[in-house]
């Protein structure tokens, strides 16, 4: 059929306006991100991205449904020992933890202790503290060597927000400044039943010993001077004797091995006898030196007791664990 003249003029305006009516529409498919009434707005961000933004027709949010995370549990850190303290240069830095965690790393990277203002590198080693609840995890740091003599040492343990494990968080940063005096270490040996004291790695005193009977054995090993009392009551583990009024004393384990005045048993001491409960039984005048000079702190090697090994858990035992052992952290790993 032959169109009209009319229709002829009109048929192009009309190609024209559908070509029009496509483009506006590939233009809103492909190049708007305006929102529209009907369109959802979604901002999702990943670590290491920035945010990004795109459009969803009649999409949920994801961000409106997902839960955030619980917040982290609690672990508080304390130490044994406060500032301004002289100390004897086998004494570790000991801190405690609230409750057992599972990761350690993160307190160890933060960890950074100067001796006289220059960096040392030490190592944390966590064991398990019995018969205190509400400090069930103990820290203990030190060095490969004792501490230098005549020196300020210095810990900042900047932990707050630190990672202690999955769902766990240390919730405080704390610093440590003490001193230590003379290096004074003491060895007693049982071959010869003779305590020699070296200070500033020269001789100052020997003194004669009577250390554990057969049945009551001393151990071998390193120990260190935890607390010193003028007077105080003795029992041995099997708690066949009860007795007060003990003098001198110089606590070496938790279980009670002492230095100690102990005039009841002279002859013992004189004559090289070992017949004491496990205590390193001394002449009072002895006794008295020593109580006088030694300090919390102070190494005791007994490199040749006849009792079993010193253990770390036994007392301040930290010396009786080899560095490499040291170094890997005990009941958590370091690194």
């Amino acid at each position: 059929m032959t169109s009209s003249p009319l229709a002829r003029r009109l048929r192009p305006a009309a190609t024209l306006v559908a070509a029009l009516s496509v483009l506006a529409l590939v233009a809103t498919a492909c190049g708007s991100d305006k929102v529209g009434p009907n369109t959802t707005h979604i901002i999702t961000k990943t670590a290491g991205a920035p945010a990004s933004a795109s459009s969803s027709s009649a999409a949920p949010s994801t961000s409106s449904s997902s839960k955030p995370p619980a917040p982290a549990k609690p672990v508080h850190v304390s130490l044994k020992f406060g500032d301004g303290q002289t100390l004897g240069v086998g004494m570790p830095i000991i801190a405690y933890l609230s409750r057992p965690i599972t990761d350690a790393r993160g307190f160890a990277a933060a960890t950074k202790v100067t001796v006289n203002g220059r960096p040392v590198h030490g190592g944390w080693y966590f064991e398990r503290k019995y018969g205190d609840p509400g400090h069930p995890i103990e820290a203990d740091y030190r060095l490969a060597s004792y501490w230098p003599g005549h020196s300020r040492i210095h810990l900042d343990l900047p932990v707050k927000g630190v990672s202690a494990g999955q769902g766990l968080a240390f919730d405080d940063n704390l610093t440590l400044d003490f001193a230590t005096g003379i290096s004074r270490i003491v060895t007693v040996d049982a071959a010869t039943h003779k305590l020699t004291v070296t200070a500033d790695g020269k001789t100052w005193g020997t003194f004669l010993v009577s250390l554990g009977a057969p049945a009551t054995r001393t151990r071998r090993g390193v120990k260190v001077i935890m607390e010193k009392y003028p007077t105080t009551c003795m029992h041995n583990i099997q708690n066949t004797y009860y007795e007060c009024g003990i003098k001198l004393d110089q606590r070496l384990t938790y279980d009670g091995e002492y230095l100690h005045a102990a005039p009841w048993n002279v002859y013992n001491i004189e004559h090289g006898i070992d017949s004491s409960n496990g205590c390193t039984n001394l002449l009072p005048a002895d006794a008295k030196k020593l109580y006088d000079f030694l300090d919390v702190g102070d190494p005791v090697r007994y490199p040749n007791a006849n009792g079993q090994l010193m253990q770390i858990g036994d007392g301040y035992g930290d010396w009786n664990i080899s560095w490499p052992q040291w170094q890997l952290g005990g009941l958590y790993r370091t690194s």
